[in-house]
Protein backbone atom coordinates (compact mmCIF):
# COMPACT_ATOMS: atom_id res chain seq x y z
CA UNK A 1 0.00 0.00 0.00
CA UNK A 2 0.84 3.58 -0.36
CA UNK A 3 1.45 6.17 2.19
CA UNK A 4 -1.63 7.74 2.04
CA UNK A 5 -1.90 11.67 3.38
CA UNK A 6 -2.32 11.78 7.39
CA UNK A 7 -1.16 8.32 8.15
CA UNK A 8 2.37 7.85 10.02
CA UNK A 9 2.78 4.23 9.96
CA UNK A 10 2.96 2.75 6.73
CA UNK A 11 2.00 -1.28 6.04
CA UNK A 12 5.30 -3.35 6.62
CA UNK A 13 5.54 -6.74 6.57
CA UNK A 14 8.76 -6.93 8.91
CA UNK A 15 7.16 -4.20 11.07
CA UNK A 16 9.66 -3.26 13.64
CA UNK A 17 8.19 -3.15 16.96
CA UNK A 18 6.68 -6.90 16.60
CA UNK A 19 8.12 -10.17 17.71
CA UNK A 20 4.99 -12.12 15.71
CA UNK A 21 1.10 -11.60 15.49
CA UNK A 22 -2.11 -13.32 13.95
CA UNK A 23 -5.54 -13.13 14.42
CA UNK A 24 -8.27 -15.53 14.00
CA UNK A 25 -11.99 -15.01 13.25
CA UNK A 26 -14.00 -17.24 15.82
CA UNK A 27 -17.65 -18.41 15.36
CA UNK A 28 -19.26 -20.47 18.46
CA UNK A 29 -22.87 -22.00 17.01
CA UNK A 30 -23.52 -23.61 19.95
CA UNK A 31 -25.54 -26.70 18.95
CA UNK A 32 -24.93 -26.63 14.88
CA UNK A 33 -21.97 -28.45 13.66
CA UNK A 34 -18.94 -26.37 12.36
CA UNK A 35 -19.36 -28.13 8.92
CA UNK A 36 -22.74 -26.31 8.47
CA UNK A 37 -20.91 -22.87 8.93
CA UNK A 38 -18.07 -24.01 6.48
CA UNK A 39 -21.08 -24.68 3.58
CA UNK A 40 -22.83 -21.46 4.74
CA UNK A 41 -19.94 -19.67 4.35
CA UNK A 42 -17.88 -21.45 1.58
CA UNK A 43 -15.01 -21.21 3.62
CA UNK A 44 -12.34 -24.22 5.23
CA UNK A 45 -11.57 -23.23 8.67
CA UNK A 46 -8.38 -23.33 10.04
CA UNK A 47 -9.55 -25.06 12.78
CA UNK A 48 -12.67 -26.54 14.15
CA UNK A 49 -14.24 -27.94 17.68
CA UNK A 50 -16.93 -30.73 17.80
CA UNK A 51 -18.94 -30.39 20.76
CA UNK A 52 -18.44 -34.05 22.11
CA UNK A 53 -15.02 -34.80 20.44
CA UNK A 54 -11.93 -35.72 23.36
CA UNK A 55 -8.80 -33.86 22.08
CA UNK A 56 -5.11 -34.14 23.48
CA UNK A 57 -2.95 -31.34 23.66
CA UNK A 58 0.80 -31.29 23.38
CA UNK A 59 1.13 -31.78 27.20
CA UNK A 60 -0.87 -35.12 26.27
CA UNK A 61 -3.74 -33.82 28.50
CA UNK A 62 -7.37 -35.39 27.21
CA UNK A 63 -10.26 -32.85 26.86
CA UNK A 64 -13.97 -33.24 26.18
CA UNK A 65 -15.11 -30.34 23.79
CA UNK A 66 -17.74 -28.47 25.40
CA UNK A 67 -18.53 -25.99 22.84
CA UNK A 68 -18.48 -26.24 18.84
CA UNK A 69 -16.53 -23.39 17.28
CA UNK A 70 -15.39 -22.44 14.27
CA UNK A 71 -11.46 -20.75 13.49
CA UNK A 72 -10.33 -19.24 10.33
CA UNK A 73 -6.82 -18.00 11.57
CA UNK A 74 -3.75 -16.56 10.12
CA UNK A 75 -1.54 -17.92 12.06
CA UNK A 76 1.60 -19.80 10.48
CA UNK A 77 -0.41 -18.82 7.27
CA UNK A 78 -0.08 -14.92 7.10
CA UNK A 79 3.78 -14.60 7.76
CA UNK A 80 3.57 -10.14 8.18
CA UNK A 81 4.18 -8.99 11.45
CA UNK A 82 2.34 -6.13 10.67
CA UNK A 83 -1.65 -6.86 12.24
CA UNK A 84 -3.42 -5.13 9.18
CA UNK A 85 -2.01 -7.54 6.11
CA UNK A 86 -3.34 -10.48 8.81
CA UNK A 87 -6.86 -8.62 9.10
CA UNK A 88 -7.15 -7.91 5.62
CA UNK A 89 -6.49 -11.50 4.64
CA UNK A 90 -9.39 -12.76 6.85
CA UNK A 91 -11.60 -9.73 5.51
CA UNK A 92 -10.87 -10.82 1.57
CA UNK A 93 -11.91 -14.25 3.13
CA UNK A 94 -15.07 -13.65 4.37
CA UNK A 95 -16.20 -10.34 3.10
CA UNK A 96 -18.03 -12.39 0.29
CA UNK A 97 -19.52 -14.35 2.61
CA UNK A 98 -21.41 -10.93 4.48
CA UNK A 99 -24.80 -12.27 3.83
CA UNK A 100 -24.58 -15.89 5.35
CA UNK A 101 -22.46 -14.19 8.36
CA UNK A 102 -25.28 -11.92 9.17
CA UNK A 103 -27.57 -14.69 8.65
CA UNK A 104 -25.46 -16.59 11.49
CA UNK A 105 -25.25 -13.42 13.42
CA UNK A 106 -28.92 -13.33 13.60
CA UNK A 107 -28.85 -16.76 15.67
CA UNK A 108 -29.33 -15.77 18.95
CA UNK A 109 -27.18 -18.54 20.16
CA UNK A 110 -24.42 -18.02 17.95
CA UNK A 111 -21.34 -15.88 18.66
CA UNK A 112 -18.29 -13.94 16.89
CA UNK A 113 -15.91 -12.50 16.58
CA UNK A 114 -11.91 -11.21 15.30
CA UNK A 115 -9.52 -11.69 18.08
CA UNK A 116 -5.76 -10.47 17.66
CA UNK A 117 -2.89 -11.41 19.43
CA UNK A 118 0.02 -9.07 18.67
CA UNK A 119 3.87 -9.93 20.45
CA UNK A 120 6.26 -7.23 21.20
CA UNK A 121 10.01 -6.95 20.05
CA UNK A 122 10.51 -3.71 22.20
CA UNK A 123 7.76 -2.78 24.55
CA UNK A 124 6.20 -0.28 22.31
CA UNK A 125 5.19 0.71 19.36
CA UNK A 126 2.25 -1.29 19.09
CA UNK A 127 -0.30 -2.40 16.15
CA UNK A 128 -1.81 0.01 14.53
CA UNK A 129 -5.04 -0.13 12.00
CA UNK A 130 -6.38 2.16 9.39
CA UNK A 131 -9.53 2.84 8.79
CA UNK A 132 -10.06 0.55 5.82
CA UNK A 133 -9.90 -2.14 8.23
CA UNK A 134 -11.78 -0.66 11.14
CA UNK A 135 -14.60 0.25 8.09
CA UNK A 136 -14.47 -3.60 7.22
CA UNK A 137 -15.11 -4.94 10.21
CA UNK A 138 -17.72 -2.66 11.26
CA UNK A 139 -19.67 -3.29 8.14
CA UNK A 140 -19.49 -7.36 8.86
CA UNK A 141 -20.58 -6.29 12.49
CA UNK A 142 -17.95 -7.95 14.19
CA UNK A 143 -16.46 -7.51 17.01
CA UNK A 144 -12.26 -7.09 17.49
CA UNK A 145 -10.48 -7.97 20.82
CA UNK A 146 -6.67 -7.22 20.81
CA UNK A 147 -4.31 -9.44 23.20
CA UNK A 148 -0.93 -7.18 23.09
CA UNK A 149 1.92 -9.13 24.72
CA UNK A 150 5.27 -7.41 25.74
CA UNK A 151 8.32 -9.42 26.44
CA UNK A 152 11.19 -8.00 28.18
CA UNK A 153 14.68 -9.05 26.75
CA UNK A 154 16.94 -10.30 30.08
CA UNK A 155 20.14 -9.48 28.43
Amino acid sequence: MNKLKGRWVEVSSDYPSCKGCYATLTIYPKLLHPDIISEMLGITPTRQNIIGEKITNSMGRTREIKKSGWFLSTENIVLSKDLREHLDWILDKIEPASQAIEKLQSRKETTMSISCVWHSLTGDGGPVLWPEQMIRISNLNLELSLDVCFFVDEQ
